[in-house]
């Protein structure tokens, strides 16, 4: 059993039957973002530890969504952004990098890595509020691009950590930026 990580910043998804909230557009593949999102959150659970030369689960995912794409639909990912909320008022983001979504293995004298962070802009401002009602996912489209944020919801195993939380309260995110796969299957273009 993976062991609880002290400055785990959310927990397991729960997953809810809700639709995919859209904003600006209309959405092209739900189902299939949402597999690419509980992919990712299973991922970013699972990744312990530190170290440049360590390939992490979320580092797998990213490889995986940013050339292979999501479903049928032709989208690929760009960047993931972790929203941190259970332990931030207000929310922050921590602008993509993988190896600092990776979670401390519990040595308390290590402390947590040092990220930078950044505050939520209106659109993520909107979407945290959208998933806290009970979206699993939001998708905002805009001429300049495609973003999508999903909701990490408290299980059991996640409130030994968050212990003023409950089963299914939104203690972060993951947002997406979105892109569209190549040609040659090489890149993930903007």
């Amino acid at each position: 059993m993976m062991s609880m990580r002290r400055w785990m910043l959310v927990g397991i998804m729960a997953v809810t039957c809700a639709p995919l909230a859209t904003t600006g557009g209309v959405p092209g593949d739900d189902a299939a973002l949402r597999r690419m999102h509980d992919a990712f959150v299973d991922a970013f659970v699972d990744s312990q530890g530190f170290g440049k030369t360590r390939v992490t689960p979320m580092m797998v995912r990213m490889r995986h969504y940013r050339f292979e794409g999501i479903g049928d639909s032709g989208r690929c990912v760009l960047d993931v952004e972790l929203v941190g909320i259970a332990r931030h008022d207000p929310p922050v983001v921590y602008p993509a990098n993988f190896m600092g979504f990776q979670h401390h293995d519990g040595d308390a004298a290590l402390g947590p890595p040092v990220m930078p962070v950044r505050t939520l802009s209106v659109w993520e401002r909107q979407a945290v509020a959208t998933l806290k009602a009970g979206q699993h996912i939001v998708l905002h489209i805009t001429p300049g691009g495609e973003r999508a944020m999903g909701s990490i919801r408290a299980r059991p195993a996640c409130l030994t950590c968050h212990t003023g939380s409950r089963e299914g309260d939104v203690l972060g995110a993951l947002s997406y930026g979105l892109g569209r796969v190549a040609a040659d299957r090489r890149s993930c273009l903007p």
